[in-house]
């Protein structure tokens, strides 16, 4: 059966950012296990530097499947930067979140995947329902008492970030910190840089500390700050990295784009010290990056 695509109603403008949405969504709607899309725009604003929403419910015993495939989708579909960066702070879901060209800027999409028949599968507010199989028949969405998003969360958060993700992390995260400074979000912007820097610091634990390797996540972040100064003070590298952060910390969340610019370059800078072949391995999209962030 074809998908139903809910049209617009009369007399509304058509965010341009809707284009990027259903270009994976239509994607995604080819599959039969996807039983409904919802899209979320962005926010309009002057910089076009919003977040984008696309909600994937799934049935329940595909999620996973469709969470391994779904950077590789994004990257075909609608060129995204950077690989996407998994976000593991949501409770009920499985998110990521990429940017993508759209225009002569960037535009950040988050996919939700959640599983059929459960509460997370209710429409956001405020979305756009771009398909809906609810009326279609075949095999039920969700099985009786089987809900694979706990173990799926569970294995997200044990996974240990390598040092490429948790640049694409932290240079996400200077995108949001960016657009919520100059908009005025000074709260929003203060807590995005303390999470933009916490993964740097992961970057840096990862690469640099004896020790460091797989360990539960919690586990990392429970230790916090605490000693990493004289940690890091042990090494030459160390002791690089460390002014760097400390600079990057001072320097706060970046307003203008004069101070994006420092902040990315310092970002990449304190990186290619500590795992210098995460930066090599990530230096097309990188440049594509600041390309489109007009930092060249």
């Amino acid at each position: 059966m074809t998908p139903t695509l809910v049209s617009d109603p009369p007399g509304t403008a058509r965010p341009p950012a809707l284009a990027c949405l259903e270009r994976v969504a239509a994607a995604l709607g080819t599959s039969p296990e996807v039983r409904a899309l919802h899209a979320v725009p962005p926010q309009a604003g002057p910089h076009h530097d919003g977040e984008a929403l696309l909600q994937a419910v799934v049935r329940g015993d595909r999620l996973g499947d469709l969470w391994n495939v779904l950077d590789t989708l994004v990257q075909s579909e609608v060129g995204a930067v950077l690989p996407g960066w998994r976000d593991r702070s949501v409770p009920d879901a499985l998110e990521s979140v990429h940017l993508v060209p759209q225009d002569d800027h960037l535009v950040r999409l988050r996919v939700r995947t959640v599983a059929a028949g459960t509460p997370a599968a209710e429409p956001p507010v405020g979305s756009r329902t771009l398909l809906d199989r609810s009326d279609e028949g075949g095999a039920p969405d969700r099985a009786p008492g089987d809900d694979p998003l706990p173990a799926l969360l569970a294995a997200e958060h044990q996974r240990e970030g390598d040092p490429a993700e948790l640049l694409t992390e932290t240079l996400v995260r200077l995108h949001v910190v960016h657009a919520d400074a100059r908009a005025g979000r000074s709260l929003e912007a203060y807590g995005g840089f303390t999470l933009m820097c916490t993964a740097l610091r992961e970057l840096l634990r990862v690469s640099l500390i004896a020790g460091a390797g797989p360990a539960p996540r919690a586990e990392r972040y429970a230790a916090g700050w605490a000693g990493f100064d004289d940690t890091l003070a042990l090494t030459p590298i160390g002791r690089l990295c460390r002014g760097e952060l400390r600079a990057l910390v001072a320097a706060g969340p970046p307003v203008d784009n004069a101070a994006l610019a420092r902040a990315a370059e310092r970002v990449l800078r304190t990186a290619g010290h500590a795992a210098p072949a995460a930066v090599a391995s990530l230096a097309g999209p990188t440049d594509s990056y600041r390309r489109y962030l007009h930092l060249d």
